[in-house]
């Protein structure tokens, strides 16, 4: 039979495991606002990626239409003029375009970095589930020893009230 400090041990621990089960819960829901962050930023760089694409089609399409002008426009000396303007804005393309290429760098590492903290809450996530789950399982290990320990008081309590 467990006395009144053992059977006040046990309701401190099990006081002190439902805390941790509390705080459990509570890192679950950050982690789950975590990844959900990091799910938007996945999109937000999937969408930069496609937005890259689209204007890098645009740009390999101007100087396509670039190449086209200059060409019909070589025996003209009226064009000439015309002909500077556009190399000026295929320079400015090209500028664009490493610009728009070193976005695309930067956001290709921003993905990578996002994989990597989605990795990381994964793992996380997948140690706070057992952990959860060895909550679980002490807790049901409590009640059974409260029951017993109920069930050894009374049989005591039959026995004292017996020999009385």
């Amino acid at each position: 039979m467990l006395s009144t400090d053992e059977i006040q041990q046990l309701k401190s621990e099990n006081e002190l495991l439902r805390i941790q089960l509390q705080d459990i819960t509570e890192m679950i829901n950050i982690r789950d606002e975590e990844v959900e962050i990091l799910r938007k930023k996945a999109a937000f760089g999937v969408m930069l990626q496609s937005t890259l694409e689209g204007n890098m089609d645009e740009i390999s399409q101007m100087q396509h239409n670039i190449g086209e002008q200059q060409r019909k426009v070589a025996g003209a000396a009226k064009r000439e003029t015309a002909m500077e303007n556009e190399i000026i804005q295929s320079i400015e393309m090209e500028k664009e375009f490493y610009t728009i290429r070193e976005k695309y760098e930067s956001s290709k590492a921003a993905i990578l970095d996002l994989d990597n903290e989605l990795a990381e809450s994964s793992s996380m996530y997948r140690q706070l589930a057992a952990a959860i789950s060895r909550v679980a399982e002490l807790e049901s290990g409590l009640d059974i020893t409260l029951s017993e320990n109920e069930h050894l008081r009374k049989e005591l309590e039959k026995y004292t009230g017996a020999k009385e």
